[in-house]
């Protein structure tokens, strides 16, 4: 019956990650676990703690599946079962959780916020330690309840993550003591929060400065997006002179748009630079990329001027561990005989400049890592969002909690963040949260706020960089 609760628990706790209209179920989804472990023998409490990680890991990290399997080319059930490999040994964390919490308490007890203090310490010590895995924080399910989440300008996602186990666990001690008080507490609780809300959103809402960008949304699967027959096809699609954008500030293409080097295929560079110099616009566009005579991918950025002239080069920072990065790739190769393909990690952060704005540009998975994206905010006027989401297959729950981070960078930093992507969701979230959201082959102009406001959560972070 306890390994049926836990589940349960699991379960309830993934489902607002796929369907995110559901973020209500949070508020219960820790209750069967804690019937599941309160009272009960304490030589176990570490087996439920990883079970119940490993049902979050699973139902949030599946959709890795898909780049493991485009980038290695190993066979499907060795790619499941190295799947499976990786959740069973990250999960180990959330048993390490369970059984320091078990420990501490110095009564049998139930005390809620020590036990939601707990969670709010597990979910930034494995942001730490688990770095390349940052899926699955339980506030990310909130992504559509837009005034509990503004007090992530405070203590960012993982401040809502602790609002969410407190008032569990609040609902959880009222049940087994029957003391009215611990419902009265929450109610409190949600009433002091979503009065917050309200007032950041209203603040946030006020901002009138802005500049028009163009987004070109794409649905190219990935099977087609790198045949060399659709190179010439792409450069059409991404690079033409669209009625739509004659009033744009800025044009911005998915993450690795076009699909040539750059760098060395000088033919096709010039025809992409003589169009934008016709065009008569700044371009930003996704290219994978070598550098000089290398012969090394990055995953890149292209800021090119109005005059076709490149004015500044992103190349992406955190890679995807085990998509875009293998580590050990050539004692692999040598020892399977598949060879991987694997890119390079790009060193330093860039802020594009124009006459218009400044802001900063963060790829694809970069926008999971909230204090890489707050690193140089304050040099921002807003923030874009390049992805290709392509190679996870379509997977509606990776799409939601891709957008989700994003709602959550803009409220966290105060910034607009425009995303333009191939297969998942292109849009912009305000400084307020408030967001726009399309999906399919369209193109969309956008009213980007502007804004150098600092948060809380920004000063409070860029402490903690300055320390590390």
């Amino acid at each position: 019956m306890e390994i049926i609760l836990i589940i349960l628990s699991g379960i309830l706790y993934v489902i607002p990650f796929i369907m995110p209209n559901l973020y209500f179920i949070s508020w219960f989804a820790f209750i069967p676990f804690l019937y599941a472990v309160h009272g009960k023998n304490k030589k176990h409490t570490f087996y439920k703690g990883w079970l119940l990680g490993f049902i979050i890991m699973i139902g949030v990290g599946y959709p890795l599946y898909f780049p493991i399997k485009s980038f290695t080319n190993f066979p499907n059930f060795l790619v499941t079962i190295l799947i499976i490999i990786i959740f069973v040994i990250l999960s180990l964390i959330y048993g390490g959780w369970a059984k320091l919490y078990e420990t501490i308490k110095t009564k049998d007890n139930f005390n809620p916020l020590l036990f939601s203090f707990s969670w709010f310490v597990l979910e930034i010590v494995r942001h730490i330690i688990l770095n390349f895995f940052p899926l699955g924080y339980l506030g990310y399910s909130q992504a559509n309840f837009n005034h509990i989440i503004q007090i992530a300008d405070i203590g960012g996602v993982f401040l809502v993550s602790f609002l969410i186990v407190l008032v569990n666990a609040l609902i959880f001690k009222f049940i087994v003591s029957k003391n009215i008080r611990y419902i009265i507490i929450p109610i409190i609780i949600f009433g002091l929060v979503i009065s917050y809300g309200y007032f950041q959103i209203n603040n946030y809402d006020d901002i009138q400065q802005s500049i028009k960008v163009g987004v070109i949304q794409t649905n190219i699967i990935q099977s087609e997006k790198w045949l060399t027959a659709n190179i010439e096809k792409h450069n059409e699609l991404f690079i033409n002179e669209n009625s739509k954008f004659k009033e744009v500030d800025l044009v911005i293409t998915p993450e690795s748009a076009l699909t040539f080097d750059i760098n060395k295929d000088v033919e096709y560079r010039e025809e992409i630079l003589n169009k934008i110099d016709q065009i008569d616009k700044y371009y930003q566009i996704g290219i994978l990329a070598t550098k000089d005579k290398g012969n090394e991918f990055y995953n890149s950025s292209y800021l090119i001027n109005p005059d076709g002239k490149i004015e500044g080069r992103y190349d992406k920072n955190k890679l995807v561990l085990f998509g875009e990065k293998i580590i050990f790739s050539n004692l692999i190769e040598k020892i399977t005989g598949y060879k991987i393909h694997t890119l390079i990690a790009g060193d330093e952060i860039k802020i594009f400049n124009s006459p218009f704005a400044n802001w900063k540009t963060v790829i694809c998975s970069e926008i999971l890592y909230p204090e890489f994206v707050a690193r140089n905010i304050s040099e921002t006027d807003f923030i874009i969002n390049q992805s290709n989401e392509a190679w996870f297959n379509n997977s509606k729950a990776l799409k939601n909690h891709m957008f989700a981070s994003l709602v959550f960078r803009a409220v966290e930093n105060r910034r607009s963040i425009v995303k333009v992507g191939n297969l998942t969701y292109s849009g912009v979230v305000y400084p307020s949260g408030k967001r726009i959201k399309i999906s399919g082959d369209n193109t969309l102009i956008i009213n980007s706020k502007i804004i150098r406001n600092n948060s809380l959560y920004n000063r409070i972070v860029k402490i903690f960089i300055n320390i590390s």
